[in-house]
């Protein structure tokens, strides 16, 4: 693809998608004197209000989408939820109509270092913690993309002419429509089956993600996870994490170390940071720390500047978050695992500090993943109670699996078979939407549900 040219140089634009990302780019257009026309593959999108309170004078379709209106656009920028398998996108592909997203747009507006996150699971906590991590230096960050703000809202931000560094969150989605964009660092911290929905293949998305090292100087890998090294770049431009421990030459700089019998997180050959300083649990945490800490090193940034904020961060709402301890059960919100590889983590990462039952409460959309590959995590589980539009696809591949309508019956099914020293843990390895509005809900929802059966 050729490189985006100036948007006012577009004769009429075409945002598709009218969520978050959608609505953002509205606002940005029209904040540059640009009126698009909006199209929403719903007929009734959630955000059609907030559309009107921008300007009620926007042109706006909804419902399928029409291949004949989306031909009369000059560009067509794509929200990351829409699937550009659509016979009327790719008819516009066909067309020679370019397609683009707001991560291509931002690119195009922005001179400051920029640090790119991917991966199945783990993106939103080291991306937040690298953004914390550069803060602790002094620098002014701006962090957003995939989670939290748009980026093309931190580009109209107030103090947007402050920022030092940029941490974004890039899904595969929006991997897909990059073109041209310049990465200070970039990650791929895992990759599992996720969005085979969107996907042919486990290969396709793996591929999608790969995309990110098209565009850094420098890229930071999992060891544990060959797939995530990138392809192409020579050795000096890459630095990597794993469960082995670190190495005194690259790219290994960053690893895990015995220390006392106890597991710490090594830089340069030494120990670093003690697991037990972190107030973020599970092995899968340690290899998050030390992937931030490898980007924000792309920074010049020496990890012993910013041992102090690693020890203060507190992880993120959703993911591996205690929302009580009642009769020595720890009940944990692990809402935010919506794909396999996400649960695995959390299953292995918590399952060697639970003396007592580990009760697992799973399912949901699982998006076309296949669940055998979740049998080796099941293994580790003690009592397994699903729910969902899959949770029996699940269930086949565990022998005693207890099947609930609701998550308040998931609860009080975990509570009726939980000891002292024993966890529940709601790690549902699917997207929460054929139930819930998004898995800040269900969340939510299920800390409500656990506070009802103690109070």
């Amino acid at each position: 693809m050729q490189q985006l040219a100036a948007l006012d140089t577009y004769d009429t634009i075409g945002v598709v998608g009218l969520g978050q990302t959608g609505l953002s780019c509205v606002r940005y257009l029209l904040s540059q004197g640009l009126k698009p026309v909006v199209f929403d593959t719903r007929s009734a999108p959630a955000g059609i209000t907030a559309l009107q309170d921008l300007d009620p004078t926007v042109e706006v379709h909804t419902g399928p989408l029409d291949p004949a209106l989306l031909m009369e656009m000059d560009l067509l920028i794509l929200s990351p939820g829409i699937d550009t398998r659509l016979e009327a996108i790719q008819l516009a592909k066909d067309a020679d109509i370019p397609l683009t997203g707001d991560i291509e747009i931002f690119g195009t507006l922005v001179d400051k270092p920029i640090i790119g996150i991917t991966g199945s699971n783990g993106k939103s906590t080291v991306t937040r913690l690298a953004g914390e991590l550069v803060q602790a230096t002094g620098r002014k960050v701006a962090v957003g993309g995939n989670i939290g703000v748009p980026v093309l809202d931190l580009i109209m931000a107030d103090d947007q002419d402050q920022v030092d560094v940029y941490v974004l969150e890039l899904s595969s989605f929006q991997l897909d429509l990059i073109h041209n964009l310049k990465l200070t660092a970039a990650t791929i911290l895992n990759i599992s089956d996720d969005h085979l929905d969107r996907y042919a293949s486990a290969q396709e998305y793996a591929a999608s993600k790969q995309r990110i090292y098209n565009f850094t100087s420098t890229a930071v890998w999992n060891r544990e996870q060959r797939l995530t090294a990138p392809r192409y770049l020579p050795l000096d431009q890459q630095l990597s994490f794993g469960a082995d421990e670190s190495d005194e030459q690259l790219p290994g700089l960053f690893g895990l170390h015995q220390d006392d019998g106890q597991p710490a997180i090594g830089w340069n050959g030494k120990v670093l940071l003690k697991a037990s300083e972190l107030q973020l649990t599970g092995v899968h945490n340690l290899l998050n720390v030390q992937a931030a800490l490898a980007l924000v090193s792309a920074l010049g940034i020496n990890p012993p500047e910013v041992i102090e904020a690693v020890r203060q961060f507190r992880g993120l709402p959703h993911r591996c978050e205690l929302v009580g301890e009642y009769q020595g059960v720890q009940w944990v919100n692990d809402s935010k695992a919506t794909n396999i590889g996400a649960a695995e983590a959390a299953i292995k990462g918590v399952r060697e500090l639970v003396p007592g039952k580990l009760i697992l409460i799973a399912g949901g959309d699982g998006k076309g993943a296949d669940f055998s590959q979740f049998r080796d995590a099941l293994r580790h589980v003690d009592a397994l109670i699903t729910l969902g539009k899959d949770g029996d696809r699940i269930a086949a591949y565990y022998p005693g699996a207890k099947k609930v309508s609701c998550l308040r019956e998931a609860v009080a099914t975990a509570k009726g078979v939980a000891g002292e020293g024993s966890m529940v843990l709601l790690s549902p390895a699917c997207a929460s939407l054929d139930m819930f509005r998004n898995y800040e809900d269900r969340g939510e929802q299920f800390r409500q549900a656990v506070e009802a059966c103690h109070a």
